[in-house]
């Protein structure tokens, strides 16, 4: 990884300005890793344009410089870094987009390596722990803001240190970050557990479809679910998290409907199912635990293919604690 990180040194001396892009619905390690370097970089003299075409998630506001993000891609600028995102298309940005990034940061194993440098760790527990490690071989100093953001990445996308990416290595990262500042308690509350009462509606009406067959405990939003409890957002305000903890479920799936007959799909999976795979075969990506994908289709006719191919799996798929 050592030469990756050499070529983006060089890189990094050759730009004046510098736009730090993320996935379109993102979550906090997108947020809180683009923001991370962003301020990294702008310590070190960069014009630098954080960039979201989707904007911050209301309960990622909180974030040191967050207010700062554009939804608006500059005209001009020297480099394009794109983090967090396994492919183009999560980038969002138009497919007629003249310029490839010049740096991709991310660790999805189903990564696509789409820019010119690709600085890809799949066995990281999220790209914040892989921003944490750049900024320290450029020997870049690591602020209080800076720390913020990258203990949100880290504690968002690891549940709160509860996946099984999470290393001695990352807990020290942890320590380090608070030692320079970073409040663990706020991030964890205002990260993970502190929820809108319109999302904790939008939850009672997936929570009201619930079913659960063979192994799989499953549900649907609607856009009429969206536009009934007021909530604002395309996505499922994070309930797949919710229903990955039901008792005796091996994976849990959401299925969001969306515009033009398409639909987001979620998976989350305990150990030994790797839903990245099912996940792949519907165009989308992820990591053996978590994974997406957007499915064009009627919502029952998706989720009867989808469901069908998460049984399969979960068949193919040796019991964990007969092992």
């Amino acid at each position: 990884m050592s030469n990756q990180f050499d070529r983006i040194r060089t890189l990094l001396d050759e730009a004046a300005s510098v736009v730090v892009l993320s996935h379109v619905r993102p979550d906090g390690d997108a947020v809180g890793s683009m923001l991370a370097l962003s301020l990294s970089l702008e310590g070190l003299g960069k014009k630098v344009v954080p960039l979201l075409l989707d904007d911050v998630p209301e309960r990622f506001r909180f974030l040191p410089a967050a207010e700062r993000v554009s939804q608006e891609i500059p005209e001009e600028f020297d480099l394009l870094i794109a983090v967090d995102c396994g492919d183009l298309k999560r980038t969002g940005l138009p497919p007629d987009f003249p310029r490839q990034p010049d740096i991709n940061i991310d660790h999805h194993p189903t990564n696509t390596h789409f820019a010119t440098t690709n600085l890809v760790h799949p066995s990281a527990s999220a790209t914040a722990e892989i921003i944490y490690d750049l900024l320290a071989h450029l020997s870049i100093p690591v602020s209080e803001d800076v720390a913020t953001n990258l203990l949100a990445g880290l504690v968002t996308d690891t549940v709160g240190f509860r996946t099984d990416s999470v290393t001695p290595k990352v807990l020290r990262i942890a320590v380090d970050l608070m030692e320079r500042g970073a409040k663990l308690h706020e991030i964890y509350f205002q990260g993970l557990d502190e929820r809108p009462l319109v999302e904790v509606r939008y939850w009672e009406k997936g929570l009201a479809k619930l079913q659960s067959t063979e192994g799989i405990v499953w549900t649907s939003l609607t856009i009429e679910d969206r536009e009934s409890t007021g909530y604002s957002g395309k996505d499922d305000a994070d309930l797949i998290n919710l229903l990955s903890r039901v008792a005796g479920a091996k994976v849990a799936v959401i299925f969001i409907e969306q515009p033009e007959e398409k639909i987001k799909v979620s998976w989350r999976s305990r150990e030994g199912s790797d839903v990245s795979s099912v996940a792949r075969s519907f165009g989308g990506g992820g990591h053996k635990p978590a994974a997406g994908a957007m499915i064009q289709g009627d919502l029952k006719e998706v989720e009867r293919r989808v469901l069908s191919a998460t049984q399969n799996l979960i068949q193919r798929t040796p019991d964990v604690e007969k092992r």
